[in-house]
């Protein structure tokens, strides 16, 4: 058996999203290509899925390694630790600190995070041990005060952390509590729960991207439908010029046509006695039009 090559491969199979459509026939397929029994993988799955989705939401926060970050050690993450140690001794691995190092390496840890940890709690369980050996306290009531006559033996089952008046709630002990709870309801399949969950914030967030992409591209018709507006308003007013200008222009030269035909009735002693009062008033017809400057003298 080898539990430690299954992990670091059901890890990177998590992080590069490379399990497919089924989860379930991925770590069958692991567990029987590393000689593990069926369902080994299981609880470690469940685990690293946690903390897969919790080190996506950090990196999209732009924070720093998350090896580096001093965060809260969860319920499920000390039980995964102690869980593998025991396991990996069990399949002959004795030396703790390589163990140590690769708990660090699955639960996305510094090794020395992982190592006060361990050594804290086998600390502290020998004092709780060697404390209970020499002190003992029952606690017993009456049948008559007991309020309710169990009918059968229930599990101990972990509740979701509540959070007190003025006390921030961590997230993940809230994953990790519902996590767990659910794996007690058999009628919930929580591998189909999570990847329905994961793949709603996918849709939901290319929905947000979708929405904004919309909003720019009505920004950018806006400004090129004013741009247009501005363009036909200045065509108008341009169009209305020239013909104010032509409507003026066709009442000159029907005046000039008939200045040319009055003095073309005027016989031939009129025409040379009036030609030069005749060549002033078409100078100035023709002035007008900003023609020419000066007809005849």
């Amino acid at each position: 058996m080898s539990l430690k090559n299954a992990l670091f491969e059901l890890k990177e199979a998590l992080v590069n999203q490379e399990l497919g459509q089924s989860e379930e026939a991925f770590i069958h397929e692991l567990e029987k290509k590393n000689n593990l029994s069926s369902g080994a993988l299981v609880f470690y799955f469940n685990n690293l899925m946690i903390l897969t989705m919790n080190n996506l939401e950090n990196s999209s926060q732009n924070l720093e390694d998350t090896k580096k970050i001093n965060r809260k050690w969860t319920k499920n993450e000390i039980e995964f630790m102690f869980e593998y140690i025991k396991v990996r001794q069990e399949e002959g691995a004795l030396n703790i600190t390589e163990i140590l190092e690769e708990t660090a390496h699955l639960l996305n840890r510094g090794y020395q995070s992982v190592n006060y940890k361990y050594y804290s709690i086998q600390k502290a369980n020998e004092k709780k041990q060697a404390s209970n050996q020499n002190h003992y306290q029952f606690t017993t009531i009456t049948d008559k005060d007991v309020p309710v006559t169990a009918v059968e033996v229930i599990k101990d089952t972990p509740t979701l952390p509540q959070a007190n008046p003025g006390e921030d709630t961590d997230l993940l002990d809230i994953l990790s509590g519902l996590i767990t709870n659910v794996q007690q309801i058999p009628s919930i399949n929580l591998n189909e729960m999570l990847r329905g969950l994961y793949q709603l914030t996918n849709m939901a967030l290319q929905n947000q991207t979708a929405a904004e992409q919309v909003e720019q591209m009505k920004s950018t018709i806006n400004l090129e439908k004013e741009a247009l507006r501005d363009k036909l308003s200045k065509k108008e007013q341009q169009l209305l010029l020239e013909k104010k200008r032509n409507d003026e222009l066709q009442i000159e030269v029907s005046n000039l046509a008939k200045e040319i035909t009055a003095f073309n009735q005027l016989g031939d002693a009129a025409k040379i006695q009036n030609l030069k009062s005749y060549n002033q008033r078409l100078n100035y017809l023709i002035d007008r039009f900003g023609v020419v400057v000066q007809v005849g003298s």
